[in-house]
């Protein structure tokens, strides 16, 4: 919409566009005001603009008789957010400019580099394979990982576990946070076992759903870590370069994770694999729902999927959708009288539901069609 047109829908206010915008800018909050007596009809054109990119996959086969069989998965995504602006997911989207993410994911990136030409180094003494996979897509939503797992290179069933390594260059006071630590019942005790010099003050989550590409494989039964130095000011913004990185702090935590993978690799059985039970008030809200709704419900979507509908890749407990009896695998195929195709359907209802709505989902299980009635959540 052109700028004289929004100003015309404004006249009745008192104010204009540049006036509101500045006002929003200064006080860092909304503004938000009704017009009742404002009526709009528009046309608009969606145009889907398909690009095609590639992970980078790296194998390197056992050699013990039966254990090369298996597979240990090691993870980082190589992707960013271009020159940000509307819509990249950057934290100053007005700002075009090159978002180099040297944190998020230069530094996953970088580590799992080392950790390739490390294992590599000593390729003849190891018993199962490694994969060293290089995801794209990532900040759109898991696309190469969620790609990987429906294309695997390796079977998902000898698949043992995965480690993901995400924003691991801002390390400081030796603060760690370790994703997916209930996902096998080994991964506490491996974690503090190579921890015996205290290097980390460790913080453990348990939840195998996460914002990044460990999601993915989770969401297949496969047991996963996702290593984390942590958030910071600089987060999706173009101020996230090389200077600020902690070279010798990632260092360390690249050690940390060989240590941990070296291990998995001399194991004479499989790490066992634990479902944990979801927590409503997820850190990440499990990378689903999309961050700037109000409101929840309470699933992590498969974005990976087709354009049949938005299949359910996990419920989260005492939210909406495990109330409603949803359950992971479940199609979405409609939702408050709109019909779902894909995940960018789903999201474009959210925005329109307020906390409170009861909405009728229809779903997809098992080749029949179920409908139910969800109570809409606000979205901590």
């Amino acid at each position: 919409m052109k700028r004289e047109a929004v100003d015309l829908l404004l006249a009745t206010s008192g104010w204009t566009l540049k006036a509101l915008q500045d006002t929003i800018r200064s006080a860092h909050v909304p503004h938000s005001f009704a017009l009742p007596r404002a009526t709009v009809d528009m046309e608009t054109e969606i145009t889907r603009v398909m690009a095609q990119t590639s992970n980078i996959v790296g194998y390197i086969e056992g050699n013990d008789p039966v254990l090369k069989n298996e597979v240990l998965v090691l993870g980082a995504h190589m992707d960013h957010l271009g020159m940000g602006g509307p819509g990249s997911g950057s934290r100053v989207p007005d700002t075009i400019a090159i978002h180099n993410g040297a944190d998020d994911n230069a530094s996953g990136t970088a580590a799992l580099l080392e950790l390739a030409q490390a294992f590599a180094a000593r390729s003849t003494q190891l018993k199962r394979s490694l994969l060293f996979i290089f995801f794209s897509g990532e900040e759109l939503g898991t696309l190469g990982s969620g790609y990987y797992v429906s294309q695997p290179f390796f079977p998902l069933k000898e698949t043992v576990a995965m480690l993901n390594l995400d924003m691991v260059g801002r390390l400081q006071n030796r603060a760690l946070t370790v994703g997916g630590t209930g996902t096998s019942s080994i991964w506490g005790g491996l974690l503090a076992g190579e921890n015996k010099d205290s290097a980390f003050v460790l913080t453990l989550n348990p939840e195998g759903y996460g914002p990044s590409d460990h999601s993915s494989f989770y969401g297949k039964d496969i047991p996963v870590l996702f290593f984390f130095t942590g958030y910071h000011d600089d987060y999706h913004k173009p101020s996230d370069d090389w200077d600020k990185i902690n070279y010798a702090g990632e260092e360390i935590l690249a050690k940390y994770v060989y240590r941990i993978a070296s291990d998995i690799d001399t194991m004479t059985v499989r790490p066992p694999f634990t479902h944990v039970q979801m927590a409503a008030s997820s850190r990440s809200n499990a990378g689903g729902d999309t961050r700037s709704y109000t409101v929840t419900l309470g699933i992590v979507p498969d974005v990976a999927e087709g354009s049949t509908g938005m299949k359910i890749s996990g419920v989260l407990a005492n939210r909406a959708a495990e109330k409603a009896g949803l359950k992971t695998g479940d199609i979405i195929t409609g939702l408050a009288g709109h019909k779902i195709l894909n995940v960018y359907d789903y999201m474009g209802v959210l925005g329109e539901l307020k906390a409170g709505d009861q909405v009728e989902v229809i779903v997809l299980r098992d080749g029949a069609t179920l409908k139910v009635t969800a109570t809409m959540q606000k979205r901590n």
